[in-house]
């Protein structure tokens, strides 16, 4: 018997249809037709940078279209979704780098003017790199590369999962991770959520647990991907990171959330 075809709703941009086509991948593999469906969201349509936005920019839309039935899956970069406790619902696949990078053009020209449209990534470069001025950017990661190779940047931060998914080779540049303890990913980076039941089917259980923790250690600090509030878990130590300062501690369940949040207040 023939299974019924999936739609998935996406945003349009690359990398948002590279995740969608990634999850579409996994279903055909269970046996599933799909068809992408592409959504215009208020994220796509504004200027602003993403901390003038507010929560759910870039998924608000296409949840609404999940709940009056227009599709059956509704697939979000994770860290994008607002952090409500009621959003914690969604499934996963497998994560990809969680790191940030600090991408430069090669030959060694000072890094002077560093490019990023996070206040989290903003406070941390502010720590690493003192002499260095911290410039807003807006773009898609096409539009921001081209920015740093016309001179614009010396450096953008920008995540290694969006750089991987996206296959980013370019001689010209040189793309350096940077330390979790160093710059803290936001909550869920690099994690592709998947909103809709039909998601169960290809779950990520393991990544869906982390997911769970770190979001739940961004309310505890009281912040959301707009924000300057960094979670990350790696299976054993709990990293977080608030207002440019950084803890780390081993987890040992909710409690350590709570431990670190008081740390950082």
């Amino acid at each position: 018997m023939t299974k019924k075809t999936i739609r998935i709703g996406t945003r349009g941009s690359k990398l948002a249809l590279a995740q969608a086509k990634e999850a579409a991948l996994a279903l055909q593999k269970r046996g599933y037709e799909t068809e992408i469906s592409v959504f215009s969201t208020k994220g796509d349509e504004q200027s602003a940078l993403l901390s003038q936005l507010g929560r759910g920019a870039f998924t608000d839309v296409l949840s609404e279209k999940l709940h009056s039935g227009a599709i059956d899956l509704a697939v979000h970069s994770a860290k994008d979704l607002p952090t409500d406790a009621e959003k914690d619902d969604f499934y996963c696949l497998a994560r990809a780098d969680a790191r940030d990078a600090l991408v430069c053009v090669k030959g060694g020209r000072a890094i002077v003017r560093i490019g990023t449209g996070s206040a989290r990534r903003m406070q941390a470069m502010r720590r690493l790199y003192p002499q260095a001025e911290i410039l807003p950017v807006r773009g898609n990661v096409d539009t921001r590369l081209k920015k740093l190779l016309c001179g614009e940047f010396d450096a953008l931060v920008l995540a290694m999962a969006g750089l991987t998914r996206l296959n980013i080779e370019d001689e010209r540049l040189e793309i350096k991770p940077i330390c979790v303890a160093d710059c803290v990913p936001a909550a869920c980076q690099g994690i592709i959520a998947l909103e809709g039941e039909i998601g169960k089917e290809i779950n990520d259980e393991s990544v869906r647990i982390i997911a769970s923790i770190e979001r739940s250690c961004q309310r505890a600090l009281g912040g959301d991907c707009t924000g300057g509030a960094g979670a990350y878990f790696d299976g054993r130590t709990l990293y977080a990171q608030k207002e440019g300062r950084i803890e780390q501690m081993p987890y040992e369940g909710a409690k350590t959330i709570g431990q670190i949040a008081e740390k950082l207040q």
